[in-house]
C-alpha cells in the first residue's frame, strides 16, 4: 500500500505544501519548514543525490546533527518536523491531520460508520478515550479513503500493516494507544458484518510496560519560579497564574482545568466538587485560599465577558475553551521566562506539575491511598508508578552491601 513519490523535489515539495494545506496546516508552520526545504535542496543539489527517505534522515544528521528527536530546541523540532512530514508524503502519499485539525473533519465516506461505532463504545468508554478513538480512528479512515480503500471489504493485512507503518515515528504510547483502538474497530466492523474476517491479529503488537518509564517531574523550586514568572498585573497572567495553581497545588489534569466551571467551585465549603473527565469518578478537593483568590482574580478583572460557564477562555477571538497544546505551551512559555530548563527526555506540560505534586507528598509521606484521593486514581497501583521517584522512599529501602571476603593468597581471577 505504501506510495511511493518518484517525481523531483521541487514537484514532492510542492505535493507536500498542497497536502499541508489539506488537514489544516496554517501559512506560518509552512513557511518555518520552507527554509529547511530550500537547504535540503541545496544539499542534494552539492552531492547530485535524488530524494528518498534516507537522504532526508543524513541531511538532518549532517547539517544540523539532529539523531535522536527528542529534548530538541524549538528551531530543530521545526527542522525535524520539515523532514517528517516530507517522509511521510513520500512513503504514503498523505500527511496526518495534527493539532487542531480533526482527521474526522476530512472524511468523505466513512464518518457515519464512526458515529455508530462511537455510540456503541459510549457504554463501555469513557468520554476521553471515545475522544481518543475518533482521533486515533479518523486518521485510519482517512488513510482509507487517500489510499482508495472505498470499501471496508478492501481491508487486507497489508492495508493495516502499511498503516502502522506510517506511526512508527510515534511516540511508544501513542502508538500503543492508536494500535488499541484499531484492533477495537476492526473487531466491532466484524461482529457488525462490515467484514468477513476479523482483521484484528493482523495489527502488530507493541509492548509497552506500565512502568517502563520515570514520571516527569519539576522540583519545588522550579514550581516556584515557573509561578513566579507570571505577570498577573494584566488579563491573560491572571488566568495562566490560576490554571497553573490549579496544576501545581491540586494536580488536576489538563482536560479538568481548561473545562473547570464556576459550577464545580464549591465556595460556601471551600472545596472543589468536580467528576473527573478520564476516570468518570467524582473527587471533592480543598481549594486553597491561594487557588481561590487566584480563580477569583480572573473572573472578577481578566475573563472576557460572556454567558458561557467554563472559567478559563481565550481571550482572542473566537472566545472560547483552550485546548490541550496551548496550556502546555503556557507551561513551556513560563519555564523560558523562569529559567527553568527542560530536562531531556522529560516532558514540560501541566502534568509534569501533576506528577510534581504526587512527588512532594510521597516526601511528605502522605500513604499512597490518600494520594490516589487527591490525584482522582481509581487503583492505588497507578500511583504507586510514583514510587519510583520518590528518592527519600528508595533510599530507605536501600540494603547494605555485604563484605566481600575472599583469600587473596589462595584465590585467582
Amino acid at each position: 500500500m505504501n506510495q511511493r513519490c518518484s517525481f523531483p523535489l521541487a514537484d514532492l515539495l510542492a505535493g507536500v505544501e498542497g497536502e499541508l494545506k489539506r488537514v489544516g496546516y496554517g501559512p506560518p508552520v509552512i513557511n518555518r519548514y520552507r527554509r529547511p526545504w530550500g537547504q535540503l535542496a541545496g544539499y542534494m543539489a552539492d552531492r547530485g543525490l535524488h530524494y528518498d527517505t534516507q537522504v532526508g534522515l543524513d541531511f538532518l544528521e549532517e547539517v544540523y546533527h539532529i539523531t535522536i528527536f527528542t529534548a530538541l530546541t524549538n528551531e530543530d523540532r521545526v527542522r525535524a518536523r520539515a523532514i517528517t512530514v516530507l517522509n511521510e508524503y513520500y512513503l504514503h502519499g498523505m500527511v496526518r491531520p495534527r493539532y487542531r485539525t480533526s482527521a474526522v473533519s476530512l472524511l468523505m465516506r466513512y464518518s457515519d460508520v464512526l458515529t455508530d461505532f462511537q455510540a456503541a463504545q459510549r457504554m463501555q468508554r469513557s468520554p476521553v478515550t471515545l475522544q481518543a478513538y475518533e482521533k486515533f480512528l479518523g486518521k485510519f479512515l482517512l488513510y482509507l479513503e487517500n489510499h482508495n480503500v472505498t470499501e471496508f471489504t478492501q481491508i487486507t493485512a497489508p492495508t493495516i500493516l502499511a498503516y502502522t507503518d506510517m506511526l512508527c515515528s510515534d511516540t511508544p504510547a501513542t502508538l500503543y494507544n492508536a494500535l488499541g483502538a484499531l484492533r477495537v474497530f476492526l473487531r466491532y466492523l466484524h461482529t457488525q458484518g462490515l467484514v468477513a474476517q476479523d482483521w484484528s491479529p493482523a495489527v502488530p503488537n507493541v509492548r509497552r510496560p506500565p512502568d517502563a518509564h520515570l514520571p516527569s517531574t519539576f522540583s519545588a523550586a522550579e514550581i516556584e519560579q515557573i509561578l513566579g514568572a507570571v505577570d498577573r498585573a494584566n488579563p491573560t497572567g491572571k488566568r495562566d497564574y490560576a490554571m497553573l495553581l490549579l496544576a501545581a497545588r491540586l494536580g488536576l489534569r489538563s482536560g479538568d482545568i481548561r473545562h473547570l466551571t464556576f459550577a464545580d467551585l464549591r465556595w460556601e465549603s471551600n472545596v472543589i466538587d468536580r467528576v473527573l473527565e478520564k476516570t468518570g469518578k467524582r473527587v471533592i478537593l480543598p481549594l486553597p485560599e491561594e487557588v481561590g483568590m487566584a480563580i477569583i482574580d480572573y473572573a472578577k478583572y481578566g475573563r472576557p465577558p460572556t454567558d458561557g460557564h467554563v472559567i478559563f477562555l481565550r481571550h482572542v477571538p473566537p472566545i472560547q475553551p483552550l485546548t490541550a497544546s496551548a496550556l502546555s505551551g503556557i507551561v513551556k512559555r513560563y519555564m523560558a521566562r523562569g529559567g527553568v530548563e527542560p530536562k531531556p527526555g522529560h516532558r514540560s506540560g501541566p502534568h509534569a506539575m501533576r506528577h510534581s505534586l504526587a512527588s512532594a507528598l510521597l516526601e511528605d509521606n502522605v500513604p499512597l491511598p490518600v494520594i490516589a484521593e487527591i490525584l482522582g486514581h481509581t487503583h492505588t497501583r497507578t500511583t504507586s508508578g510514583y514510587l519510583k521517584i520518590g528518592v527519600e522512599q528508595l533510599r530507605r529501602c536501600a540494603l547494605p552491601v555485604p563484605v566481600f571476603d575472599w583469600n587473596v593468597d589462595k584465590e585467582g581471577f
